[in-house]
C-alpha cells in the first residue's frame, strides 16, 4: 500500500463510518484516521496493517450488497474524493484476489462480492480482469439454473 493510497483509504474508512457502520453506546467517539494516526505515531507499519484489516472488514460486510447498493455507494465515495467502494474491493480484498485465483464461484457472497465489482466500472471493459470476472460470474449464473 502506498503513502498516497494509505492517505485516500484513510478517508474511505471514515466515510463508511459515518454512512454506513452501526452506532452503539459503547462505539468510541472519534472517526477511525484519528485512531491510526494515534498508532502511525509509533508505527506507520502497523498503522496500515490496521488500516488493511479495516478495509477487509468492510470488504466483508459489504459482500452480500446488491449491485445498486454498491452503485450508490460507489457514487457518494466518489463524490468524497475517495476510492469507490468497487475500486477498494478491486485493489485491496483479499477474498477477491483469492477468487480470482481460483476461477471459480462457490456462493451467492462471493457471487456479489464479484457482480458489485464488475457494475461497479473500476476495471477496464475488455480487460482480461474484466473477462474474467464475467466469465465467472456466467458460469455461477449458469450453474445456479441448472439447480432449479
Amino acid at each position: 500500500m502506498t503513502n498516497d493510497d494509505y492517505r485516500t483509504l484513510k478517508i474511505f474508512i471514515d466515510k463508511h463510518f459515518e454512512w454506513y457502520a452501526k452506532k452503539y453506546p459503547t462505539t468510541p467517539a472519534g472517526l477511525p484516521s484519528e485512531f491510526l494516526e494515534q498508532i502511525e505515531r509509533k508505527s506507520a507499519a502497523n498503522a496500515k496493517a490496521g488500516l488493511q484489516m479495516a478495509i477487509d472488514d468492510i470488504v466483508e460486510e459489504t459482500a452480500e450488497w446488491q449491485p445498486v447498493e454498491v452503485a450508490d455507494a460507489d457514487a457518494r465515495f466518489l463524490a468524497a474524493g475517495t476510492f469507490t467502494l468497487s475500486e477498494v474491493r478491486r485493489r485491496y480484498s483479499k477474498k477477491y484476489l483469492q477468487l480470482l485465483k481460483c476461477g471459480e464461484i462457490r456462493s451467492e457472497t462471493e457471487y456479489y462480492l464479484l457482480k458489485g465489482i464488475s457494475a461497479g466500472g473500476s476495471i477496464e471493459p475488455g480487460a482480461a480482469e474484466n473477462k474474467q470476472i464475467e466469465e465467472m460470474l456466467a458460469a455461477f449464473e449458469e450453474k445456479i439454473m441448472q439447480a432449479r
